[in-house]
């Protein structure tokens, strides 16, 4: 069994995110050597674990602080790199999740608020675990500070498993970290696939966990949405008339469907011919200035408001607000969904550009 243990990731220039440990220690220990090589951990009393990496050259002056705050001042050894912050190790060995209270002092030593969408206005994100046994979507918002450009992802997980829901959980937010850098999402695809077939992860791409996914930037500066994609994830624009229009092409088998916008059957999911341990991956790039807002979906979405007239241009365009257009796309996937057929993960992320 997998249990959802929650710790945090503190990055040097200040991004937090959320990871998932696994149940038993030896797994707990190889999440975290994902993200810190050559892990040490620093016990904080009952409040938190810091696991710093070695050899890291840039300090990570967030994590200082968010040490000083949860032990009320005492001063920290010098932390570079990305830094993991768990609970306190129970009686069997293993880290639990991070106090709430503690949480907190990370979240507000990094300038960041719990709610990754609160930080962004216009911007939404609706989910619902349909008729599966674990939610293996995932999604994630990052601003760079530095320029203040903006990365949206959305991935799906193949498959229907614990460790597929992890693996979509881990790579989501470090796809947007990446694209929101370097202001290219096809590049931030290809890193994340490198790590992914890293041999510490012990995964294998024909039988281990596995993912499509969709990331867009949108940088204020430029006039360009620059969007990558690989699998069935699909990227929309909403034209200034109320038009749906698509962005992205599936990738699938000859035969399986893949035309832009066209609906695809449920079984087609497993017909991609690209994902991110694998295969082709699609870069483009859309005039913002003829879009009043994006779309980000998995085809838990786009499969069932494609066989109904109006589908997703109808919802995008009456909607009153990203909020409203991702809780109605959601849910109208589902009530579109054929009394026998088996609901899949649906995820909808919305960003008004006006």
């Amino acid at each position: 069994m997998i249990a959802t243990t929650p710790a945090l990731v503190v990055h040097s220039d200040g991004q937090v995110d959320e990871i998932i440990l696994d149940s038993c220690r030896p797994d707990q220990l190889r999440c975290i050597g994902f993200h810190v090589d050559g892990a040490r951990a620093y016990p904080l009393g009952r409040q938190a674990v810091i696991h710093v990496g070695e050899d890291e050259e840039t300090v990570n002056k967030v994590a200082r602080h968010a040490w000083m705050s949860i032990t009320a001042g005492s001063i920290p050894p010098v932390l570079r790199g990305p830094v993991v912050v768990t609970g306190p190790v129970d009686r069997a060995g293993d880290y639990t999740p991070l106090p709430e209270l503690t949480a907190e002092a990370v979240l507000r030593a990094s300038g960041l608020l719990a709610d990754t969408f609160a930080v962004k206005p216009g911007v939404s994100a609706a989910q619902h675990r349909g008729g599966r046994a674990h939610q293996c979507d995932a999604y994630a918002v990052k601003r760079h500070q530095g320029s203040g450009r903006w990365a949206f992802a959305v991935l799906d997980g193949i498959g229907d498993t614990p460790e597929t829901r992890r693996f979509a959980r881990t790579f989501a937010p470090r796809i947007a970290r990446a694209a929101a850098m370097y202001r290219n999402p096809g590049r931030a695809l290809m890193a994340a696939r490198r790590a992914a077939n890293q041999r510490y992860w012990d995964f294998d791409p024909s039988t281990d966990p596995n993912a499509v996914a969709v990331v867009a930037v949108v940088d204020l500066k430029s006039p360009l949405i620059r969007f990558a994609w690989c699998g069935t994830a699909r990227a929309y624009r909403l034209s200034p008339t109320g038009r749906a229009v698509p962005l992205t092409r599936d990738h699938v088998r000859a035969g399986s469907g893949g035309a832009h916008g066209r609906a695809l059957a449920g079984r087609d999911q497993n017909a991609a011919t690209s994902s991110l341990m694998h295969g082709h991956i699609a870069m483009g790039a859309v005039e913002r200035h003829y879009s009043r807002r994006l779309l980000l979906c998995t085809n838990g979405v786009h499969t069932p408001l494609g066989r109904q007239m109006g589908g997703v241009g109808d919802i995008l365009d009456l909607a009153a607000d990203a909020k409203d257009a991702a809780s109605r796309l959601v849910a109208d996937a589902l009530a579109a969904a054929g009394p026998s057929e088996l609901t899949d993960n649906a995820t909808a992320l919305v960003v008004d550009l006006s």
